[in-house]
């Protein structure tokens, strides 16, 4: 069990120190703000985020009310992980699990995609180990600033 809390703190705060190296450049523009209902027929695709040496795709498909795919983080020095996103649309976000494999244990957190014209910005904030998984202390508390915006391929 701390082997994956070190994994999923460990990807936590690598994504929280990309955030903090890119908030200088930060700019809001009508593309990355969300939008306030989501078509779930018009989500199926490939959403990507490449730079600073990192890589997030997801491979989104919808069924009846769920959506769900494959995703890949590649971030930097640290591990690769490939697991599956699995959750449904809400408003302008996809709220769901991942799961995942790290180390060689399995493991599944929380996560909410707020969804833009132009892609998805995962949000990201405090957690607790409960329930089985890593979960969001506060939902209304995440950050959804960090400049890794998934764009659709």
């Amino acid at each position: 069990m701390k082997r994956k809390f070190k994994a999923c703190l460990s990807l936590s705060l690598l994504l929280l120190a990309v955030q903090a190296c890119n908030s200088g450049n930060q700019t809001q523009n009508n593309n990355t703000a969300t939008v306030k209902e989501v078509d779930k027929d018009t989500l199926p695709g490939t959403y990507e985020y490449i730079g600073n040496g990192d890589t997030i795709r997801l491979e989104l498909n919808a069924q009846q009310d769920s959506v769900f795919g494959k995703l890949l983080y590649a971030l930097g020095e640290k591990d690769r992980n490939v697991g599956d996103f699995k959750g449904h649309v809400k408003g302008g976000q996809l709220i769901g699990e991942y799961y995942f494999m790290s180390e060689g244990v399995g493991s599944v957190r929380d996560m909410i995609f707020n969804v833009t014209k132009e892609g998805l910005l995962e949000g990201y904030g405090e957690v607790e180990e409960r329930d089985g998984g890593f979960r969001f202390l506060d939902t209304s508390k995440l950050k959804f600033d960090h400049g890794m915006l998934l764009e659709k391929k």
